[in-house]
């Protein structure tokens, strides 16, 4: 398979363009002449077009094999999109591809869906200096049926070469623009091939302001959990790192805590079993995201050592290296698990009809404050019945508790507003200083095991480490309660609010 993130920019020619008949310069850029040929392309997808409603495309087109694309995001007018390229001859979508797809698809078959026939005129766009910067193509498409046109469409597309810097992506439209190609028009050939359904989403995130239902701010967010949960399996299969764990695992956690933040909405067994089979993916994440925390706190940590000392950093690190690698090993394992596209179905499945009860037609405006103040109600109830000093469990339990809050106060802030994201802001400030004494006391329990296994060197450095880490869990402990005190004051401005 060959990868690479394509970059272009689509326009929508008049009738009366033509690419062959540009201007050999533009601007400081050089044209090259115009080639031309023909392409014959088919697209796949399931029956009810579960990858094209994502914005993804399966094709096979004669002479270039098999090309899976999927969207990478971009406030951008452009087209971003990351191109997997499968060798194969058209008999059947290679094994490989099927699995990149496998959120998107969830188990359905593709199939045929569009067949295109197109000539092809091409320029390659290069610099002074004679470098290759972009490919400039005009594309006359019939959309066929058997021998029958049924929709013939024109397209200009730039697509930038690996290296091009993307401002350059604006530049050439707005020269091409400037030649009479068109206005920018980001919808793909086969969206165009296929017609209208194509363009509707699987999951539509509702649109909120103050005026909202209860129930459209359960679907938002429940709609935006998901759909970072199925972008994140395709980074998490081809390259995950520490930004795609910690991502994917943020937005699994964010659904179970706004599953039993709005439980008294839904229909209670249903939405309890969806959070309890999420557990299982949600821990398999945080093993992984915890070994990369618990790596990055040991970086950390050491840069306070003396030379001698810091340079031995990497005779410590081994074990907890072979741990992150066993705990992503793990995660790619999860994803092919038998659980996990029946899981994934039936999170798609919630996002588009999640079970709610009539009380879900209520103004959010009058349910939100109900709803949050029994979640505010359990972290204040943490926080009262801590013993004295609080032990590390109990901190945790508070930062859990701490965490549900925060994570309702961003579900309702776009009918709320300001009194929901300062409060949001609070607590996340609260979630962070106890984060950080959380991860502080796992570093030190794992550093004194290893010490206890170690030479007199390796023993001498853990140690350094764990004594660092014990300084970082008691500073957090001293600094917690200032954090606590201005959650409060926003929870307060935030009760004010209503």
């Amino acid at each position: 398979m060959d990868s690479a993130v394509e970059r272009e920019l689509k326009l929508d020619p008049p009738g009366t363009f033509s690419l062959a008949r540009m201007q050999p310069r533009l601007n400081g850029f050089i044209a090259s002449p115009a080639g031309f040929k023909r392409l014959h392309t088919v697209y796949y997808d399931s029956p009810d077009l579960r990858l094209t409603r994502w914005g993804c495309s399966l094709r096979f087109r004669r002479g270039d094999g098999w090309t899976l694309k999927i969207p990478v995001p971009t406030e951008s007018q452009a087209l971003f999109r990351e191109e997997h390229v499968f060798p194969g001859d058209g008999s059947r979508v290679p094994d490989a591809a099927l699995d990149l797809a496998t959120a998107y698809l969830r188990g359905a078959i593709p199939q045929p869906v569009a067949e295109l026939r197109t000539v092809r005129t091409t320029r390659h766009v290069l610099s002074d200096g004679g470098n290759d910067l972009a490919e400039v193509v005009e594309d006359d498409v019939r959309v066929v049926d058997g021998t029958h046109v049924v929709r013939r469409f024109q397209q200009v597309e730039i697509e930038l070469t690996a290296g091009t810097p993307d401002d350059v992506l604006d530049e050439l439209g707005v020269l091409l623009r400037g030649a009479g190609a068109g206005k920018p028009d980001p919808v793909p050939k086969d969206v165009y091939a296929i017609g209208e359904r194509a363009r509707e989403p699987e999951i539509a995130v509702p649109v909120l302001d103050a005026r909202a239902r209860i129930g459209d701010v359960i679907r938002a967010a429940l709609a935006r959990s998901v759909e970072q949960i199925v972008r994140y399996d395709a980074k998490l299969r081809l390259h995950a790192d520490e930004d795609a764990i910690h991502d994917a695992r943020v937005a699994v956690r964010r659904l179970r805590s706004d599953l039993r933040t709005f439980l008294p909405l839904f229909d209670a067994t249903w939405a309890c079993g969806v959070r309890e089979r999420l557990r299982w993916l949600q821990d398999g994440l945080s093993n992984a995201r915890d070994a990369d925390v618990l790596i990055a706190g040991l970086r950390r940590f050491s840069e306070t050592l003396p030379d001698t000392d810091r340079r031995h950093l990497d005779d410590v690190l081994p074990p907890f290296r072979a741990a992150r690698d066993a705990a992503y090993e793990r995660v790619r394992a999860m994803l092919r698990d038998e659980r996990y596209v029946p899981l994934l179905q039936a999170l798609v499945d919630l996002a588009k009809r999640p079970p709610l009860i009539a009380r879900a037609d209520e103004p959010a405006c009058t349910a939100i404050p109900s709803i949050l103040e029994d979640a505010w109600s359990t972290l204040r109830r943490r926080v009262r019945r801590r013993t004295q000093p609080p032990s590390d469990r109990e901190l945790h339990a508070i930062r859990i508790a701490a965490k549900r809050v925060r994570y309702a106060a961003d579900a309702v802030e776009p009918v709320l507003g300001r009194p929901a994201r300062t409060l949001a802001c609070a607590l996340a400030d609260l979630q962070s200083i106890l984060g950080k004494q959380h991860d502080a006391v796992v570093a030190c329990e794992r550093l004194r095991t290893l010490a206890h296994d170690g030479d007199g060197d390796f023993s001498f450095l853990a140690g350094e480490l764990a004594a660092l880490a014990t300084v970082t869990s008691l500073e957090a402990r001293s600094a917690w309660r200032d954090d606590w005190r201005a959650t409060k004051r926003e929870h307060r401005r935030f009760r004010r609010a209503f």
